[in-house]
């Protein structure tokens, strides 16, 4: 992908819309000046929004990735924060041998802010449990579902997902080492727009795709007496496989070809906490984190496609992934009792060329 080009190359777009004879099917359905027609319509049957379906998968799984370190987190930081030079603590810093957990989900955003962005919104439910295997060792399992709805002037589609994972934490001392790892399946619907004079077609795909996630953090907290200053560093890796499909409509209904991408990315960032007792025996605990994402590699998505009636394959490349990125967490944490703990928090990743935040609620109980 030559580097000059900031959003998505149309004009290769135009380029195989004229190879392959795409510009005189156009100008054929239309009674305008071909000349101030053509390009507009190629864009709408070229079905360029179909690449973008890729990073609006990865994006609706970024929260499920949130779930796995906010319930880490909250395992590592649940006793009080200044006996962290001690004996690593129980699940919920009580006596209890594990633990359980529910978060709910809802997250929103956009790809582009430049040229018709694709309006993004999830819902889910993920649930958890954990347990301790020695003093320094916890693991812990999630499964979930969300639902994703996707708009913008060209493509609707839904997405609904469900969601498998595994995690470790290994708390030493002030030292913690956070490891996840995700399977997510997910069954599409799209149709997209390819309406202009006398065509009003309306294509419409299923498919079905699946991603991959795995991360490793590690954190030092230098805090004491009840505060958590905790610098941290992490690795993350994803990973997006979509099967083939096939448009059903008129005219402008594609063949798509199976694709497959992946994703490294690193974040560097600070994490705050302030445990604070209440004079009914509750804990009380806000907390903020922020850091900053670098993705490694390329940052377009390609997608290989065809008219149905044709019989030439050409690319169309998405919104790129952001480079850099601002991630930022914050929330607070209400400890009930030794047993039970509830919490809201609020998330946002903010780049150059996308938008997202998210809403969690959450609670936890140990036995």
């Amino acid at each position: 992908m030559p580097a000059q080009h900031t959003y998505r190359p149309k004009h290769l777009v135009l380029a195989n819309a004229l190879a392959f004879g795409w510009v005189e099917f156009a100008t054929a359905q239309s009674t305008a000046e071909p000349t101030a027609t053509a390009p507009w319509i190629i864009e709408l049957l070229t079905g360029d929004s179909n690449a973008n379906l890729a990073k609006a998968t990865l994006n609706s799984d970024g929260p499920i990735s949130a779930t796995l370190l906010s319930a880490m987190r909250q395992l590592d930081s649940a006793g009080d924060f200044s006996n962290q030079n001690n004996t690593p603590r129980l699940a919920a810093g009580s006596d209890a041998n594990g633990r359980v957990w529910l978060q709910v989900l809802g997250s929103s955003g956009k790809l582009s802010r430049d040229y018709d962005p694709l309006q993004h919104s999830t819902q889910g439910l993920v649930l958890g449990a954990d347990w301790p295997v020695d003093e320094q060792w916890s693991v812990g399992v999630m499964g979930g579902s969300s639902r994703t709805r996707q708009k913008s002037n060209e493509l609707d589609g839904d997405l609904d997902s469900w969601h498998l994972g595994a995690y470790a934490l290994r708390q030493d001392g002030p030292m913690s080492l956070r490891l996840g790892v995700t399977h997510n399946n997910h069954a599409g619907a799209s149709a997209r727009r390819a309406e202009f004079y006398e065509v009003q077609d309306r294509p419409k795909g299923r498919y079905n795709a699946n991603t991959q996630q795995a991360f490793a953090q590690v954190g030092y907290n230098l805090g004491r007496a009840g505060v958590n200053i905790e610098p941290f560093a992490s690795l993350g890796y994803q990973r997006y496989q979509r099967d083939s499909f096939t448009e059903k409509g008129g005219a402008a209904a594609l063949k798509v070809h199976g694709q497959s991408e992946e994703y490294f990315s690193s974040t560097f960032g600070l994490r705050l906490a302030k445990l604070n007792t209440l004079g009914n025996g509750m804990q009380l605990t806000p907390r903020v984190s922020a850091g900053w994402k670098y993705t490694y590699g390329e940052v377009y998505t390609e997608t290989r496609q065809r008219l149905v009636t044709g019989d030439n394959d050409y690319s169309v490349y998405s919104a790129p992934l952001d480079r850099d990125k601002l991630m930022v967490d914050a929330g607070v944490d209400l400890r009930l009792s030794p047993r039970n703990t509830v919490g809201v928090g609020v998330t946002g990743e903010m780049g150059s060329d996308s938008r997202n935040h998210g809403l969690i609620g959450q609670w936890q109980m140990s036995f």
